[in-house]
């Protein structure tokens, strides 16, 4: 396990800084399309190289935040563009019944500064039909979501932000840091056209404040 925390946001951005310690997390900023040839073609290349990687967050009887280890394992893709880390659906923590873990968020990371997925909200629905969306922890207002990190860089990447999704809001929110102080701006929203949720959502463009500036 990753380690032993008091809070939700000292183990969020633990996992976060974590991960980007890891071989091929990031493969930077993407250029513009007005940017030279040479430069999107390298993004491109380092892209296709980059790895996902995953892990739980999870909440344990001694009112504690956990991380799981973390995984890169992940279905095969020719062309490189589309990164999808397996995580396993439950957690072996021998310490604890595995009825008595709450799991809270999944967390990944993105190899370059994008939206959650309709593949990444599908997961997590499926995620909380089998644990539920209300885990009960310390905080009450605490719910399973998901949480994708970015970098901007890709030789020594670091935590530059992150998006986050809670069925519970169908919102996608975006948290960025400069230099020491983080902003956070809603960027789109989820919206199911049916009321199954085992069918694709969709995902719109819908930018607004931040409901909740300090819900880290």
């Amino acid at each position: 396990m990753l380690g032993t925390f008091d809070s939700y946001s000292e183990a969020l951005f633990a996992a976060c800084r974590k991960i980007f310690t890891k071989p091929r997390s990031s493969a930077g900023r993407s250029p513009p399309t007005t940017a030279l040839r040479e430069e999107r073609e390298a993004f491109q290349l380092r892209r296709r190289a980059a790895t996902e990687y995953c892990a739980w967050m999870y909440y344990t009887p001694d009112n504690k935040y956990e991380i799981s280890l973390l995984t890169d394992q992940a279905g095969s893709d020719p062309t490189g563009k589309a990164k999808h880390c397996s995580l396993p659906s439950f957690v072996e923590d021998r310490r604890y019944p595995s009825e008595n873990i709450q799991y809270i968020v999944v967390l990944h990371n993105h190899t370059f500064d994008t939206r959650i997925s309709e593949e990444d909200v599908l997961f997590l629905v499926g995620q909380g039909s089998l644990h539920g969306f209300e885990p009960k922890t310390k905080d009450r207002d605490r719910r399973l979501s998901l949480v994708a990190f970015f970098s901007n860089e890709h030789e020594n990447p670091t935590c530059d932000g992150f998006y986050a999704y809670s069925p519970y809001t169908g919102k996608i929110l975006k948290w960025a840091r400069s230099g020491r102080q983080w902003s956070c701006t809603q960027t789109h929203v989820v919206r199911w056209l049916t009321r199954d949720l085992l069918n694709a959502p969709t995902i719109m463009e819908e930018k607004a404040h931040c409901p909740t500036m300090g819900a880290l």
